[in-house]
């Protein structure tokens, strides 16, 4: 018995061990739970995204800034779910608890078991249950929408939580549920050119991949806000085709246009498109439209950096055929977004390219904002921006922004 009374103490402070370390830390199951339906979400979106690439129904440039925005978006998601207060038990309720539960668990157990306990059951079996750690559920993407639904009823000022879910809706292809949510979107945050076209669209799918007044509105709003945005420019150009305006299509094609520079795939797409509509106007009408086009383009690649970019020879055996290449300018302090970039695959090498202000991703961040910049070359083995170890690259700093600008950039270090 005494054997029994030693064995059974041990249990119950070999269970406190596994419970008191839990609650003596901060607790963030709820934020946790919110970061799978992030991460879940993101998933699916990038799929959706990738079959539409595939398929020919956005160009390059548009798919990887809308994998870029997704990533972003992921990334602040993520962040916003790590410092909310309302998803984390506080420090010191939870030492309060454990402290609570250390002398009353053994207590109770001891008590109950002397009122309903079968002492002489204690040479039979002993039976004992797992510790139930807390883990994130393995959500579905209607229990991601479900959970999310449920959150909104709560705070129907969430403009956060509906972009959330009509990015959800759209990934699931509920076209109809994902007008609504980024509709709820636009009337809690304005008119945001990112929303818009998202808004825009899902309105397209909606009505059988007819574009209509609807969207029309929402895509020329977007480019009204952003007249340098690729999605923008390329939307508004299949407005006006649609229309049978194609002069006005191909005014924002043809800016469209110099912005695909060194993409070669997306713009043998545009090309496509531009040579449809050109066959429905006079050769006046084009060279008139590009004469006025030429104005406009002067002015924004004012600010243009020509780099020649080579790989050392005694790094040529550390690069896969997989591996891919990007080159960028980024300002020498400030926001860590590039000003201008190219992406290559590491084949190309050694390659020529051109930065300029029409590759901006937002209009206060261009080149000919800066007097000086970073200009850098790496050879990522991911795929993706950014540098990781393993990673070839190389770099020129206080690079001066003039016209025509030219940089000799050989990538001769790895990542550590």
């Amino acid at each position: 018995m005494v054997i029994f009374f030693v064995v059974t103490g041990l249990l119950v402070v070999l269970a406190l061990l596994f419970v008191i370390p839990v609650l003596w830390k901060e607790n963030k199951l709820e934020a946790d739970s919110f970061d799978e339906q992030n991460i879940l979400i993101a998933r699916e979106r990038l799929k959706e995204l990738k079959q539409d690439f595939d398929n020919g129904v956005i160009t390059q440039p548009v798919y990887d800034q809308a994998k870029q925005e997704l990533e972003d978006n992921l990334a602040l998601d993520l962040s916003i779910g790590e410092v909310k207060s309302e998803s984390m038990v506080s420090a010191s309720s939870g030492k309060a608890l454990a402290l609570v539960l250390l002398l009353v668990i053994p207590g109770s157990a001891a008590l109950i078991y002397s009122q309903l306990g079968e002492f002489n059951a204690v040479t039979g079996s002993v039976k004992t249950t797992d510790s139930n750690m807390p883990q994130p559920p393995n959500m579905s993407m209607e229990e991601a929408i479900t959970g999310l639904r449920a959150r909104l009823e709560n705070e129907p000022d969430n403009a956060e939580g509906w972009f959330m879910l009509g990015r959800t809706y759209a990934a699931i292809q509920k076209y109809d549920e994902a007008v609504f949510a980024y509709q709820k979107t636009l009337d809690l945050v304005g008119d945001n050119a990112g929303v818009l076209l998202r808004y825009a669209d899902v309105v397209i799918m909606s009505e059988g991949e007819r574009i209509s007044d609807k969207s029309s509105k929402a895509i020329l709003k977007a480019i009204e806000l952003e007249p340098d945005n690729l999605q923008a420019l390329w939307m508004a150009g299949m407005v006006f085709n649609a229309q049978g305006d194609y002069k006005k299509a191909l005014s924002y094609w043809y800016k469209l246009e110099p912005m695909l520079n060194n993409d070669i795939d997306s713009q043998i797409q545009l090309r496509e498109q531009i040579s449809n509509a050109e066959q429905n106007i006079s050769a006046d009408s084009i060279a008139s439209i590009k004469k006025n086009l030429t104005v406009t383009t002067a002015a924004t690649l004012k600010a243009e950096i020509t780099v020649d970019v080579s790989l050392e020879d005694a790094l040529k055996d550390k690069v896969a055929e997989t591996d891919t290449l990007f080159i960028f300018a980024k300002a020498m302090q400030g926001p860590p977004m590039p000003l201008a970039a190219v992406k290559h695959s590491v084949s190309v090498l050694p390659v020529t390219v051109t930065l300029n202000d029409a590759m901006a991703m937002m209009p206060a961040m261009k080149l000919s904002n800066f007097d000086q910049v970073k200009i850098s070359a790496v050879i990522s083995k991911s795929g993706q921006p950014g540098m990781n170890p393993g990673d070839l690259y190389g770099e020129q700093m206080a690079v001066k922004v003039i016209a025509d600008q030219k940089v000799s950039l050989v990538i001769n270090k790895v990542k550590n």
